[in-house]
């Protein structure tokens, strides 16, 4: 792949991974300890190289890489079935960079959403406290796993509200998918 090509696909990591909610919600609750920031750029830094010394990466290597990424440096567990969708698309954005479809990836990148942690709230953990200074467990809510691509919704999926939330349990969060009626 061209230099020029190389760095377009390193900022659309970067850019994915900044429209990512799960991961722009732990840096900013520090779940990775004060380099939070720094383990996030680190993250499109490792991506990019992955990439650049490898053939054929699938999505499900990539899947596994980011989860294993967000569990160990973030103490996070993504349960709401984001991790397969960032993975499908920075395979999709190395596979246009590979084929020089700049402008296809251009509109894809134009597309992203930006993260939605403004639609995160803090509700009641499993012991009913929504915020105590001396409990470690938290509990975050949003409006719904990052919207990565934008299938048409059916009637039936437009009366059901999802939800993501979030739990700290000794140590580790995890981010779930919870439909709401």
């Amino acid at each position: 792949m061209a230099a020029s090509m190389r760095e377009r696909f390193r900022v659309a990591v970067d850019r994915l991974l900044n429209s990512w909610t799960v991961l722009k919600l732990a840096v900013s609750h520090g779940f990775g300890g004060i380099d939070s920031e720094s383990k996030a750029e680190w993250m499109v830094f490792a991506v990019d190289q992955w990439f650049a010394e490898n053939a054929n990466i699938d999505p499900y290597e990539v899947e596994d890489f980011l989860e294993d990424v967000m569990n160990t440096e973030f103490n996070t567990l993504v349960d709401d079935g984001s991790l397969p969708q960032i993975a499908e698309m920075i395979c999709g954005f190395y596979k246009l960079c590979e084929d020089g479809k700049e402008a296809q990836l251009q509109e894809r990148l134009d597309k992203l959403p930006k993260p939605a942690i403004q639609n995160c709230q803090q509700v009641a953990g499993q012991n009913g406290i929504a915020d105590s200074s001396d409990n470690d467990e938290e509990e975050y809510s949003s409006g719904g796993p990052d919207k990565l691509h934008t299938p048409t919704q059916s009637a039936d999926h437009n009366e059901h509200q999802d939800t993501t939330e979030m739990e700290v349990e000794e140590g580790w969060t995890t981010v779930r998918k919870k439909g709401k009626r």
